[in-house]
């Protein structure tokens, strides 16, 4: 996101660790307000979703019984004919385990592990997202706690706009890939940023290999779902809540993105578009390029 002061969040160039501690709180509060409706133990996603427009890439749909059918096509739209079966993944920013939940029920990875930095979306998890093949663990996205080339595929989904470093989370990703793996990207990126975005992948030896702007499809599933999905929070925070819930509130119907709201007017506008990036990690690495161990 843009401009986060004006969103009552740090700066999160100049101040990271108090822009992570102000995301973990509130994606706290997030969970708070999911937990506490009808629906909220079947709510695992936090993306802005995808509806079809005739230029897709999914190779398969989401099932018809599909709760939050257009979160679960991103997902499918992301991996496109990415060969995930007896694949070792890792879902980078997991929120509440719908891309996790998604490639188990869709795919045949070996496994998937999810990794986030606020506790709660990870109780969460554990408790909603119960598979033989998959784990969560709490964890930062610019300091991986895995070893060296643990996975085959890395997936992060409409996340790394919240990590300070962004070039930090790009060498880690490279680090936990092993040679040829592949990075399934998704976000929505500033205009200008996104030439910058892909060098330093290419910098951290992720080699690009699609670059598509879902602007379009992306808006529209938020025409059609975002207003209903903010009414299902309730107006405003609870009164129990504090000053900083109130303040988060705000942020909800921001990052809800619903027709109306500042990053719609931005994707509108063309300041802002949503991206699938998807890249390899080069085969062999320079010595320079090679992050430090971690196990």
């Amino acid at each position: 996101m843009s401009d986060h002061d004006t969103y009552d969040l740090p700066d999160k160039a100049t101040a990271p660790e108090a822009f992570k501690s102000r995301i973990q709180r509130f994606y706290g509060y997030w969970n708070r307000r999911v937990d506490g409706l009808p629906f909220g133990e079947v709510s695992l996603f936090m993306n802005w979703g995808y509806l079809p427009s005739g230029q897709d890439e999914a190779r398969l749909l989401p099932t018809p019984n599909a709760v939050n059918a257009s979160s679960v096509r991103l997902i499918l739209e992301l991996v496109g004919d990415t060969d995930l079966a007896g694949r070792d993944v890792l879902d980078i920013g997991c929120g509440r385990g719908g891309t996790v939940h998604t490639l188990l029920n869709y795919f045949q990875p070996r496994g998937v592990t999810g990794i986030d930095l606020t506790p709660e979306n990870i109780a969460f998890c554990r408790r909603a997202v119960d598979a033989p093949r998959s784990r969560f663990l709490e964890g930062d996205a610019e300091q991986l706690p895995f070893a060296d080339q643990s996975f085959d595929v890395v997936t992060n989904v409409e996340s790394s706009h919240c990590y300070p470093h962004i070039a930090r989370f790009y060498a880690e990703v490279a680090r936990v890939l092993r040679p040829g793996g592949t990075f399934l990207y998704t976000d929505v990126f500033d205009r200008d940023d996104v030439m910058a975005r892909r060098a330093e992948m290419g910098a951290c030896g992720l080699d690009v290999l699609g670059d598509r702007d879902i602007t379009p499809n992306v808006m529209l599933a938020r025409a059609a779902e975002g207003d209903a999905q903010l009414a299902g929070f309730g107006a405003g925070a609870p009164a129990e809540e504090d000053v900083t819930a109130q303040s988060d509130a705000r942020v909800l119907d921001l990052i809800m993105a619903r027709p109306g709201s500042e990053m719609q007017v931005a994707m509108t506008e063309g300041r802002l578009s949503y991206r699938i990036l998807r890249a390899r990690k080069r085969e062999r690495l320079s010595s320079r390029l090679r992050g430090p161990h971690r196990g």
